[in-house]
């Protein structure tokens, strides 16, 4: 028995693949600035915050509940603990 399988994609097939390569999912991190994009993580590096749960927090503040996870009010609650988690980090630091 000759059994014959497709290797080639049709058209439509690459037409969705292409598509599918171009359309990336939304990173609400990612904003444009004077012409550049830029992400959270841009924004730390550039302002040396070296404190992890400090950078924690400033990524919870700058797009609060609009990550389609939590709330507003639950991103404003999580960045408080967060910043009490810093304070307590940087007497530890300090102590050294």
């Amino acid at each position: 028995m000759d059994i014959k399988y497709k290797c080639e994609p049709t058209e439509e097939e690459i037409d969705e693949m292409e598509k599918d390569f171009k359309e990336k999912p939304k990173n609400p991190y990612i904003k444009n600035c004077k012409g550049t994009d830029v992400d959270v993580y841009d924004v730390l590096v550039a302002f040396n915050v070296t404190n992890p749960a400090m950078a924690h927090a400033i990524k919870k503040m700058l797009v609060p509940g609009k990550r389609g996870v939590k709330s507003v009010k639950q991103d404003m609650q999580e960045a408080i603990a967060s910043i009490k988690r810093a304070i307590e980090l940087e007497g530890d630091y300090s102590e050294e």
